[in-house]
């Protein structure tokens, strides 16, 4: 009996052992199923969420490639890895990791080329900006070129400037110089002036206690002559016959006829140049001395024959007839005469102008001087100034009268300037007062015509 107890006992106590184990595992199965179900959910979920990251490009290449260098990197997930990657170039790109592709294309626009990728973008401007580098390198060297040459040109400025200072100061001196120079003429030629008035006011006086002088000596002599008149008018009635003498005809006579061409009808005289006959003049022919008379209002009784000299030589002349009676012709051993001629007159010539007596062609004030000594050695004298006794004068070329110096002209030029313009005024007034007196006005050439002698031509050399 004891047997079938502890038999039944053990039964009972295994089936609640089984009952308890049953229990136990359907707890637990409840309790497994539920967190199956939790997990299936949340797995779900998590499809669901994988899913807004990545489809079913998750087996493809590129992705599998990433999530390798996902899992090597510190990231260790392919999104982490993404986004540091994706902070990582928009903080290179733009410098700020937030920025998007959108929000960097929005930035680019603005930019020439935001239609190339940036590489491109950045080797295009790297290459621009070289050259543009290059462009800003030559302008510099250009620049500094330009103001090294600035440098030269402003050291050469610098350079005149202070020489042309330098020079300036040189000419104020020398014109201070001169200022001096003409306060002291100046007062000179106010001393003198002031002596030349003193002077004159004293020949003045003298002059005029002279003329009273003279004019009581003129009257006293007039009075004296109309005593001697009357008293050579007493004379001459008284001895009237031994007064009147016939006047020699000898002294008549002005040459004498050498020679007669009959082809031509010329005729040489026997004077010339050295008896200052000249081409032109004229003479009357006559048998002798015997024939020339002079009539009452003293002028000669006519040849048989009047002569023209045109040709001239040193002693002789030769001339042509102008006039001759019918049946007497001119012969040798005619004697010739006229009336104004007069070999031993000294003419007065007053010269001035320029003159080219050394047939130059170029005309000078100096070459005056050779002129007048050709009119001296042809026997004529020289005149500074005209006067009643003036004979001829001989106009040069005009002078030349430079243009007007400036203000500010060296003193020498101004003197000069004033000798020149005096010379002008001169040359002016003595052919004015030439041709209103009527006094003959001659050339270079109709000097030379009128004495006979020519200049000879200057020699140069190679000539």
């Amino acid at each position: 009996m004891a047997s079938r107890t502890s038999a039944s006992t053990g039964l009972i106590v295994t089936t609640v052992i089984f009952a308890v184990l049953g229990l136990a595992s359907f707890v637990a199965f409840a309790v497994f199923f539920s967190k199956f179900s939790d997990e299936k959910k949340k797995n779900a979920d998590m499809a669901a969420q994988n899913a807004e990251y990545i489809g079913s490009e998750r087996n493809s290449d590129s992705v599998r490639a990433m999530l390798d260098q996902a899992k090597s990197s510190e990231q260790k997930t392919l999104v982490g890895f993404l986004v540091a990657q994706n902070g990582a170039l928009s903080s290179r790109i733009s410098g700020e990791r937030r920025d998007t592709l959108s929000s960097i294309e929005d930035k680019l626009k603005g930019y020439e080329g935001n239609d190339q990728p940036l590489v491109s973008m950045v080797q295009s401007r790297e290459t621009r900006i070289a050259n543009l580098q290059s462009e800003l390198d030559q302008a510099k060297s250009a620049r500094d070129q330009a103001l090294a040459d600035l440098k030269n040109e402003v050291d050469r400025v610098n350079a005149i400037d202070a020489t042309n200072r330098e020079t300036l100061e040189q000419t104020r001196a020398e014109v201070k110089q001169y200022k001096d120079q003409v306060e002291e003429y100046r007062k000179g030629a106010d001393g003198f002036r002031e002596a030349q008035a003193a002077a004159v006011e004293r020949i003045r006086t003298e002059a005029d206690e002279d003329r009273n002088r003279l004019q009581d000596t003129i009257k006293t002599q007039n009075e004296k002559i109309l005593v001697l008149e009357s008293q050579v008018a007493k004379l001459r009635g008284d001895r009237g016959g031994d007064l009147l003498k016939p006047q020699d005809e000898s002294t008549l006579v002005d040459g004498g006829v050498l020679s007669v061409n009959e082809i031509d009808r010329s005729v040489v005289i026997n004077i010339g140049r050295d008896r200052k006959v000249v081409l032109g003049m004229t003479f009357a022919v006559y048998p002798n001395a015997g024939s020339i008379k002079v009539v009452g209002d003293g002028e000669y009784t006519p040849g048989k024959a009047t002569l023209e000299v045109i040709n001239v030589g040193e002693t002789t002349a030769t001339c042509r007839v102008t006039s001759e009676l019918r049946g007497n012709p001119v012969v040798r051993g005619d004697v010739l005469a006229n009336a104004v001629y007069d070999p031993n007159k000294q003419y007065r010539f007053v010269v001035f102008g320029n003159f080219d007596t050394d047939r130059d062609a170029l005309a000078t004030p100096a070459e005056k001087n050779e002129v007048e000594s050709m009119i001296r050695a042809w026997g004529g004298t020289i005149a500074e100034e005209m006067s009643g006794d003036t004979d001829f004068v001989v106009m040069g070329g005009r002078p030349v009268l430079p243009p007007r110096p400036s203000a500010t002209a060296p003193l020498e030029v101004a003197l000069e300037y004033t000798r020149r313009f005096r010379d002008v005024e001169r040359y002016d007034s003595l052919l004015r007062e030439a041709t209103a007196t009527g006094i003959p006005v001659l050339n270079e050439n109709r000097l030379y015509t009128l004495t006979g002698k020519t200049p000879q031509p200057v020699r140069r050399a190679g000539n």
